[in-house]
């Protein structure tokens, strides 16, 4: 079993990446998509049933967005032997970072991560209560976070197919030095990512 994680603070483009690895015939998921997986949660880590509509800065103090473990080990044994690229982040992703093989940083500046929020069309995080604010707050200590953690950085303000094309020639780089690293394996030196 082997999965990806493709990761960033809201706007980066985690959403938009996930169909575009599909079209390409590749296992991904956008796990905002999957209530099972991605959910608030109080601080004793009970589901919150209903979120409000406009969040304010104490409600978004004591609840968390997180991934259910069990849950994503469910789907990324579901696409095996395929590689699952899992597009999405949570506020527990470090705690279940074992899980990956890579875990690609889709790095934002604040004004275009403000544009894009605005410009989106389905969602209203960002734009409702002050989910804006903590987003903006949270933006330059998740990259430092992500970055001191190992994940690999990724200009996501570049064109979408671009970013796409950045990150599978690293996965696909990865994959070959691992196989050329495996113990019985003569084809030779590793690859270098």
């Amino acid at each position: 079993m082997s999965a990806v994680q493709i990761t960033g603070c809201s706007g980066a483009g985690k959403t938009t990446i996930a169909p575009v690895l599909a079209r390409r015939g590749l296992a991904a998921i956008d796990t905002d998509d999957d209530p099972f997986l991605a959910r608030f949660v109080d601080p004793a880590g009970n589901v919150v049933v209903e979120e409000p509509a406009e969040p304010d800065f104490a409600w978004l103090a004591r609840h968390s967005w997180a991934w259910n473990p069990a849950r994503l080990d469910e789907l990324i044994a579901a696409a095996a032997p395929a590689t699952l690229y899992v597009c999405g982040g949570a506020d527990n992703q470090l705690e279940l970072a074992d899980r990956f093989t890579q875990v690609f940083l889709l790095e934002i500046d604040e004004p275009t991560m403000l544009a894009r929020l605005d410009a989106r069309q389905d969602n209203e995080w960002g734009r409702a209560g002050d989910s804006r604010e903590y987003i903006r707050r949270l933006l330059p200590g998740y990259q430092d976070r992500l970055r001191a953690f190992g994940a690999v950085p990724i200009d996501a303000r570049q064109p979408l197919d671009q970013v796409v094309d950045v990150i599978l020639s690293r996965t696909l780089a990865n994959s070959a030095t691992s196989r050329a690293r495996k113990p019985g394996n003569h084809s030779g030196s590793p690859a270098t990512p």
